[in-house]
C-alpha cells in the first residue's frame, strides 16, 4: 500500500515528531511505501513558549520528511496537496494534537477525500491543554473530515465522542519507540524521583514540590526536573526556595536530546507524573518501556497507563498530601524493583501496535461518504 502522513517530523522536535518516525518506520517494514510531509514551522514564534522547535539531538529520528506546511499559509496547504496526489496514497494519516491547526487539517482531509483518497486522524489530544472558546468548533471541523479516528485512551475517545457522536474511533496505546527504551534495566532500588519533559502548568509540578517537605520530613530523597520550562521557572525556584528544596532538588532546564533519553531514566528509581489535566502519556511509555515505575495523579487517561499496585501508584488529582504518602509507601515498602520487574515481565507478552492494522483496515475498506458529497 502506499501511506502518507501528515505531521511535524525531524528536524523539528517532541513527542508526535517521534511517533511520525516511528510509524513510517513500521509501516516500511511492513512493505508499505510511506511519505512523509511535514511542517516548516509548527508555530509562529509569539505563540511558542520554547527557545527552539529544531531537534538538535546527535541521535536523528528522521522520518525522511518533505518540510512542506506552514499552518497559517494556506499556499503551503496546497503544495501539499499536489505532493500527496501526486504520490496517490491509498490512506492519508493525519497527526492532531492541537485546534490551533484544525483549518489545515479540515481543508486537507476534505480535498484528499473527494479525490478518493481515504484519511484517519490519529489524536494524541481532542481538546488542548490550554483551551478557548473555538476548539470545539475546530475539532469539529477537521475531525469530522476523516473516515476512522484513533485515540490512545478511552477518556480522550469518550471526549472525542461527545464532540462528534457516532464517528469511528479505535482505542491503541502509544507505541514504544525503542531508542528510548533501555537494554539494561537498574535496580530501582534508590531514592531518585524523576520529573520528565517540558514544564507547563498542566503537568503539576507546583503539587510534587508542595509534597517533597512531607516526604522528605519521613524519609531522605531527591529530586530531578529534566526538561525544558514552557512555564516560568523563577516561580518554580521560588517555591523550591521557600521549601528549603535546594540540597534535594536538581534542575535540567533544557530540552533532553534523544541520545540522552535512556541513560535519564536508567538513573531514576520511579517517574512521577503529577498532571493536573492529560489525555495520555508519551513519557508514561518510555518509563514503562524502561522497566521504571510511575507515580501518576487520576486525570484523564493517564491512569490508563498505570496498573495499580503493579506497575504502579496512583494519587488523587492536586492532592500534595496523597502524592507524599505514595512516594514515602513506595521507597519504604520496597516497591520499586517489585514494580520493575512486574513491567519487564509484561513488557514480554506485548505484541506489536495496532495503529499500523488499524491504517491498513482502513486503507483497504471502502470510504465511508461519496468524495462528491459537499461540506
Amino acid at each position: 500500500m502506499r501511506i502518507s502522513i501528515i505531521g511535524p517530523a525531524y528536524p523539528l522536535r517532541g513527542g508526535i515528531a517521534h511517533h511520525v518516525y516511528w510509524l513510517r518506520r513500521e509501516l516500511v517494514a511492513r512493505g508499505h511505501q510511506a511519505q512523509v510531509i511535514s511542517f516548516r514551522q509548527l508555530y509562529p514564534r509569539i505563540l511558542f513558549p520554547g527557545t527552539t522547535e529544531i531537534d538538535t539531538s546527535g541521535l536523528a529520528l528522521d522520518a525522511n520528511a518533505i518540510q512542506v506546511l506552514t499552518p497559517l499559509n494556506p499556499l503551503t496547504w496546497s503544495r501539499a496537496r499536489r505532493m500527496v496526489r501526486g504520490f496517490s496514497p491509498d490512506v492519508v494519516v493525519f497527526q492532531w494534537w492541537q485546534p490551533f491547526f484544525g483549518p489545515l487539517v479540515g481543508t486537507l482531509a476534505r480535498s484528499f477525500r473527494r479525490a478518493r483518497m481515504r484519511c484517519v486522524i490519529e489524536c494524541h489530544n481532542v481538546f488542548p491543554h490550554e483551551g478557548s472558546l473555538l476548539d470545539r468548533v475546530l475539532i469539529k471541523f477537521a475531525l469530522s473530515a476523516a473516515d476512522h479516528l484513533i485515540t490512545h485512551s478511552a477518556r480522550d475517545r469518550e471526549l472525542l465522542l461527545s464532540v462528534l457522536p457516532g464517528e469511528q474511533v479505535s482505542v491503541t496505546t502509544l507505541p514504544v519507540i525503542e531508542e528510548f527504551s533501555g537494554a539494561d534495566t537498574a535496580p530501582r532500588d534508590g531514592r531518585t524521583l524523576l520529573f520528565f519533559g517540558k514544564v507547563r502548568k498542566y503537568k503539576g509540578l507546583e503539587v510534587l514540590l508542595a509534597a517533597m517537605p512531607k516526604v522528605l520530613s519521613r524519609m531522605d530523597c531527591r529530586l530531578i526536573i529534566a526538561g525544558e520550562f514552557y512555564d516560568s521557572i523563577n516561580k518554580y525556584r521560588q517555591l523550591i526556595h521557600e521549601y528549603g528544596l535546594e540540597e534535594r532538588v536538581q534542575i535540567d532546564n533544557s530540552y533532553v536530546p534523544n541520545e540522552k533519553v535512556q541513560r535519564i531514566f536508567r538513573d531514576a528509581d520511579v517517574l512521577i507524573l503529577p498532571y493536573v489535566g492529560a489525555s495520555q502519556s508519551g513519557v508514561a511509555r518510555i518509563a514503562l518501556s524502561n522497566g521504571l515505575p510511575v507515580i501518576a495523579s487520576q486525570v484523564g487517561g493517564l491512569a490508563e497507563a498505570i496498573e495499580e499496585g503493579v506497575t504502579g501508584l496512583l494519587f488523587p488529582c492536586g492532592d500534595s498530601d496523597a502524592l507524599a504518602d505514595r512516594i514515602v509507601n513506595y521507597f519504604a515498602s520496597g516497591l520499586g524493583p517489585v514494580f520493575s520487574q512486574n513491567i519487564l515481565r509484561a513488557s514480554g507478552e506485548q505484541t506489536h501496535s495496532p495503529i499500523i492494522d488499524i491504517i491498513e483496515g482502513v486503507a483497504g475498506g471502502a470510504p465511508r461518504f461519496s468524495p462528491t458529497q459537499s461540506f
